[in-house]
């Protein structure tokens, strides 16, 4: 299915859609408004997840729930409804009832859902040792282990009872009929116990049987179950986790902190104030090597809870998320130091190949069978998997150091960049994660890791269905390439793609901005290389990118390209294990998956010539070849084909070169026919006798062998000189396989004549020469068979280790045949003549030779006669490679030359039979039949070459021209030539472009001339009418309805050919960027390794940074000039986004957030309701709670109202009795309520969507107002709403 075809089948659906909703409305106009808007609310909660409801699985809980009651009240009290009728008739409350019953089961329905998401299982993690053996081992240290007297019972508990322990206390905090919200108001206490216990398991055990629990716990959700309550001492959930993340997180292995990280994803981190600061913590405090495994293992769990997503869209503070990826750029910086100085662990990383692959998946891993808009290859039908793809992985990620098969203990580079777009949560990337999952586990070459995916977006996908444009598709692929290498800066990345859509341009965007890191682009070829989208030989040679490219269309020819280039990419033992992986992958192709035999038969030749190459490769290193693929016989020796060159009888088969040894009856027709008629007469006969025993059987087809060899040397054989002019030379069809023969070069070729030897013809009788070591040609006149009948020359073969003599008489020959040219026998047939007088008349050739085969063959040179005749020098036509306009006939070599104009500029020489002329087929014919009068006569008042010149003299030298480019005169006029009336159609069709020079006398040059333009006479002549005010192409138009209808229909045609051909053939418009990108801006305030400074400005061409170091007095005492790598943003001091701070203006509030681009502080002041836009050293340090805050003590809850600097003590007014506490910052807890809504399910997204959208919205990053404040309406304004 192609782009027009989706598109009707979407306007289709659309429409569809549009009349069911009119219909009803009509019938239902509240329900159905109801309806709508319910709709529309659903859809917008699915399209925008960064939405606030989204930041935890409570809120998205409560919105399911409020939804379904909704739509339920909607079908049962909308008085239009269908089904208030049936309420109606019954107890009004039955309606309430049932809505209670539907809130409540969705409500559990979706916490049974969201509870198997938390638990489900780790896949493409490994752990190492067994699960016993740690068992076992972690055990026996516990039994050993001294215990510490200030230790509880736990601590003696083997590993089995803590694990049931913390199993028992999630069962009685997890219910699951009851609501966790009605739970914890029930049972708080008994509720609190259960999670305090579980705090002290993790808090007590022993490193190593730390390590143990978090791999066997289902830790997602505890962290999910266990809650931040309102009391004292309460905030259970911050309790474990900062026990984890900060306090123990030394003593976790990389495994450990996989998980660790992989459950504050599935818990989401919004849903905690100090999430991303946990997260920030565990990546932070790991480094070099150990780092680059943990990033590595967090995208091969296999789904889409990767490191990007981590990294980019999970943590939402531009501080953290800079702070992680500066720490990212220094540990790659130490690695690579250790690489420079050969260290030790310099040895140790040589043995991993330290390499990303990264891969498209249509069209590159899978075949989308040119299934829209998936990808264009219709080679292999859909969801194939290409032969060779998962090994020449494989080996790319082995390298060409260390061990020669991956290990199973380790994880692989494997990434997936994929052009589909991400859609609500997992749902687009179950669909490839299932996919890989199998691959995975297939029969058979398989994945050698579970790879990480990288999905595109909604926007440029729908811009690509629009416009049909691969440009965002490319830009969307170049940006998560860009962030991956930002995660990943230690390692080189391959990225292997197609050319079918934008991934060509994408390498080079990647190319562009990342030379050090993309170390090679492969590209498989779906499509002629010219057609690729972003594709320029000479601007990518020029940039050095063509170097590093491959050009592929068999992945074991990427491999042998890997196996040779300097330095190599793979072990030459590699490239013979991913030939072997190819093999065995088109073997594994179910027979259900091809279309056709044909199709078969074509890519098992196309990989064979591919697996050949390899083999000369692998032979001359000294390496075991691969066998190729071996096609299935479909013929016996001895059975009766037919083939493009006439009747046969196989003889032999090649199943390599899937070729058939055929000999080929080249006798007249008529005696074809009168030996079938003979033999099919014997078999009756003998079939009537009733001897058709086994051994009777095989006398008979002996004897009937011998019958047809003596029919063939009957002296009443014989070839006409037309019959005689058959060769396999110079024949368009192909006869023998494409690969290469070692074994033996059989090539067939026959002379022109020499095949009547009655007649004394000199030549020798054509025979076939098999060469081998034992060929012998017999004497001429040999005495055969029965009688004294003349032998012809014989060729002997050496056959099963003997020789064994061939006679073929006159007409027999033995020809090599691909079996694809050969179908099953039927009886040879004489043509049919017309009965009747008139038509016998009109036949004026007959032949005795037209077969099927043959008479097809006439009808085409028939056909292209006829065409030849229709052509004409002058006249635009198509072809496969664009339209053109025909130059020259060469009727002899039946050659078309013609020059192209679309989509490139080329003179091209092609054959008749792909040559068509433009706008053919029925409908272009009538209209040229009704237009081409108008259009080939001449115009009244232009009949004669006189007013041809006149109209010539109209740009005579010094005539005026007014073009685009400014007004100018004529310096150089055509030539004024009167050619004769019979010398004008020859002159017309020539083709000729004859050009005038203008002066532009507005424009003048540094020396005082003019520059000269140059168009041609018709270019001058609009120029002239739209400076008169006519218009060329009306006074060309033709009065009659045909030329309407026909100028029409071409303009449909022209607008068809713009959206099938398109953008991706054309090589788009390369825009000239920075090599640097900018990120901190003028006046931000960095942190470097000489001390705190400010940006002065910024070197695009090198990336540095001009930077005035301050002392703390604030004072300039030097200048450095630093790349983005060497600074950071610059916080205050002991300070962290989202916790109070004391501001210099004696105002306390929270820290919203720091522009790291900047580095202006965003402080919200609770009290008076204002944001303040502050330097760093003007936040003084931090806060246990900001004044007008709620805090929890032992003695009641209760809220900030004052703070003194001077002694470190609130002022904490208790909201019972109006008692005032005075305390330190250790004796209560600050309620963090950013997360808790106050009424309305959470739901207050919906009015800030429809009122006071566009004001909400930012545009770019947020704004830099140093020393101001932003006074706010003290009336209902929560923080929230200004973040």
């Amino acid at each position: 299915m192609d782009r027009i075809a989706a598109m009707i089948l979407l306007l289709g659906a659309f429409v569809s859609m549009t009349l069911f909703l009119l219909a009803l409305f009509s019938v239902a106009p509240i329900f159905c408004s109801c309806l709508c808007a319910l709709l529309y609310i659903l859809y917008y909660f699915l399209a925008n997840e960064g939405t606030t409801i989204h930041h935890a699985q409570e809120f998205e809980n409560r919105f399911w729930t409020v939804f379904f009651v909704l739509l339920t009240m909607a079908g049962i009290y909308v008085k239009d409804s269908p089904f208030s009728v049936y309420f109606e008739s019954r107890h009004s409350g039955w309606g309430f009832f049932v809505m209670l019953i539907v809130g409540y089961g969705v409500h559990t329905w979706d916490r049974m859902v969201h509870r198997k998401h938390l638990t489900s299982h780790v896949g493409g993690l490994r752990r190492g040792a067994s699960a016993a053996q740690s068992l076992l081992h972690l055990n026996a240290h516990i039994a050993n282990a001294v215990v510490s007297p200030h230790a509880g019972a736990k601590a003696h508990l083997t590993l089995e009872e803590q694990l049931q322990r913390i199993s028992t206390c999630m069962d009685n905090i997890d219910q699951l009929l009851v609501p966790s919200t009605i739970n914890n108001f029930i049972n708080q206490q008994f509720i609190m116990r259960n999670e305090r216990e579980i705090i002290s398991i993790f808090e007590d055990a022993q490193p190593k049987t730390l390590n143990w629990l978090i791999s066997h716990v289902k830790l997602a959700l505890v962290f999910y179950k266990i809650k931040d309550h309102r009391n004292f001492r309460g905030q259970h959930r911050t309790e474990l986790i900062e026990l984890l993340a900060v306090d123990r997180v030394s003593s976790l292995t990389i495994y450990s902190r996989v998980l660790l990280l992989r459950a504050l994803q599935l818990m989401k981190l919004p849903a905690n104030a100090r999430a991303e600061h946990w997260v920030r913590n565990i990546i932070l405090s790991t480094h070099q090597d150990d780092l680059s495994k943990l990033k590595t293992m967090t995208d091969t769990k296999g789904d889409y809870f990767c490191m990007n997503k981590l990294i980019y869209s999970d943590v939402r503070s531009d501080t953290v998320r800079q702070d992680i990826l500066s720490h990212f750029r220094k540990e790659a910086a130490v690695q690579q130091a250790h690489m420079d100085m050969g260290t030790r662990k310099a040895r140790l990383r040589m043995e991993q190949g330290w390499r990303k692959i990264l891969s498209d998946v249509d069209d590159t891993l899978t075949s989308s069978g040119g299934s829209y808009p998936a990808g264009i290859d219709k080679r292999y039908s859909k969801k194939v998997v290409y032969p060779g793809v998962i090994g020449l992985y494989r080996e790319l990620d082995l390298g060409i150091r260390g061990p020669e098969e991956f290990p199973s203990d380790e994880v692989g580079n494997l990434v997936f960049l994929s052009a589909r777009p991400h859609l609500y949560k997992d749902f687009s990337e179950k669909h490839n994660f299932s996919k890989f999952e199998k691959l995975r586990e297939r029969q058979g070459s398989r994945l050698h890791t579970i790879p990480s995916l990288l999905a595109g977006d909604l926007s440029s996908g729908r811009e690509f269905m629009m416009t049909n444009d691969f440009e965002p598709l490319a830009k969307k692929k170049f940006q998560n390439f860009k962030q991956f290498v930002s995660i990943y800066p230690e390692y080189r990345h391959v990225f292997i793609c197609d050319n079918g859509q934008g991934d060509v341009r994408a390498g080079e965007l990647m190319y562009d901005q990342y030379p050090r890191h993309l170390e090679f682009l492969f590209v498989h070829l779906v499509q002629d290389i010219q057609k690729t989208y972003g594709f320029e030989p000479e601007r990518w040679r020029r940039k050095g990118l063509l170097k590093r490219t491959c050009f592929f269309k068999c992945y074991p020819d990427a491999a042998l390209y890997a196996a040779t280039i300097k330095p190599p990419l793979i072990r030459i033992s590699g490239l013979r294990r991913v030939c072997q992986d190819a093999a065995a992958d088109f073997e594994m192709i179910l027979p259900s998956q091809w279309s056709s035999s044909s199709q078969k038969r074509d890519r098992r030749s196309e990989l064979n010539q591919s697996l050949w190459r390899c083999n000369q490769f692998l032979e001359s290193k000294g390496e075991e070849i691969i066998p190729l693929i071996e096609s299935p016989r479909q013929w016996e020796d001895g059975e009766r084909v037919r083939t493009i060159y006439g009747i046969g009888v196989i003889k032999g088969f090649d199943p390599i070169a899937d070729l058939y040894d055929v000999e080929i009856d080249w006798r007249p027709l008529d005696e074809q026919i009168r030996d079938f008629e003979k033999q099919e007469a014997t078999k009756k006969d003998t079939e009537k006798r009733g001897i058709l025993s086994l051994s009777s059987n095989q006398a008979a087809l002996q004897t009937v062998v011998e019958e047809d060899e003596s029919n063939y040397l009957s002296p009443a054989t014989s070839f006409s000189k037309h019959s005689s002019k058959q060769s396999f030379i110079g024949n368009d069809r192909d006869t023998s396989s494409t690969l290469p023969r070692t074994s033996s070069g059989n090539e067939l070729s026959f002379g022109a004549s020499g095949f009547d030897r009655r007649h004394g013809v000199g030549s020798p009788e054509p025979t076939l020469d098999e060469t081998t070591a034992s060929d012998e040609t017999s004497p001429v006149n040999k005495k055969g068979g029965d009688g004294d009948t003349a032998v012809p020359p014989s060729i002997t073969t050496k056959e099963v280790g003997a020789k064994r003599k061939l006679s073929f008489g006159q007409g027999i020959v033995i020809a090599k045949i691909q079996g694809k040219h050969v179908t099953k026998f039927t009886p040879p047939t004489l043509p049919k003549l017309h009965s009747d007088e008139k038509e016998k008349n009109r036949s004026k050739t007959f032949s005795f030779w037209a077969t099927d085969s043959v008479k097809s063959a006439v009808d085409n040179v028939e056909a292209s006669k006829s065409k030849q005749l229709l052509l004409s020098p002058g006249e635009r036509v198509t072809t496969p490679y664009g339209v053109g306009v025909v130059v020259e006939h060469r009727k002899k070599t039946n050659i078309i030359v013609v020059d192209m104009t679309g989509p490139w500029t080329a003179r091209a020489y092609l054959k008749e039979s792909i040559v068509k002329r433009e706008g053919a087929g029925l409908i272009g014919t009538l209209l040229r039949s009704f237009t081409g009068v108008a259009a080939t006569s001449p115009k009244r008042g232009d009949s004669s070459p006189r007013s041809k010149a006149e109209r010539n003299h109209l740009f005579a030298a010094g005539a005026k021209v007014v073009s685009p480019f400014g007004e100018g005169k004529v310096i150089r006029p055509l030539s004024l030539q009167i050619p004769s009336s019979s010398a004008l159609s020859s002159c017309a069709s020539k083709e000729k472009v004859d050009t005038i020079a203008v002066s532009l006398t507005e424009w003048t040059l540094r020396d005082g001339s003019h520059p000269t333009l140059y168009c041609t006479m018709n270019t001058a002549k609009e120029w002239k009418n739209k400076t008169e005010g006519k218009d060329t192409h009306s006074h060309r138009r033709e009065s009659s309805l045909f030329s309407v209808i026909g100028s029409m229909v071409s303009g449909t045609v022209a607008s068809l050919q713009k959206i099938r051909v398109p953008k991706e053939i054309e090589a788009p418009t390369i825009k000239v960027e920075a090599l640097f990108e900018r990120y901190y801006k003028d006046g931000a305030a960095v942190a470097t390794t000489y001390g705190d400074g400010v940006v002065k400005e910024f070197r695009a061409s090198d990336g540095f940074y001009c930077v005035s170091l301050l002392l703390k007095s604030g004072k300039v005492f030097a200048t450095a000039y630093l790349q983005e790598d060497s600074m950071s943003y610059r916080l205050a001091r002991g300070c962290q986004e989202g916790y109070p701070v004391l501001t210099k203006y004696g105002l306390s509030g929270v820290l919203q957030s720091v522009n790291p681009t900047t580095g202006v502080h965003n402080v919200i002041i609770p009290s008076c309701g204002a944001m303040c836009y502050l330097q760093p050293d003007q936040v003084v340090r931090q806060l246990k709670a900001a004044v007008g805050e709620d805090v929890s003590t032992k003695f009641g809850d209760g809220k900030v109202m004052k703070y003194r600097l001077s002694d470190d003590k609130y002022e904490i007014k208790l909201t019972w009795g109006g008692a005032t506490l005075y305390a330190e910052a250790k004796t209560f807890d600050r309620i963090d309520d950013r997360m808790e809504y106050k009424g309305g399910f959470r739901m207050g997204w919906i009015l800030n969507f429809f009122y006071s959208r566009e004001e909400n919205k930012e545009d770019g990053a947020p704004r830099s107002r140093s020393n101001s404040f932003s006074m706010l309406s003290q009336s209902n304004v929560s923080t929230r709403s200004l973040r």
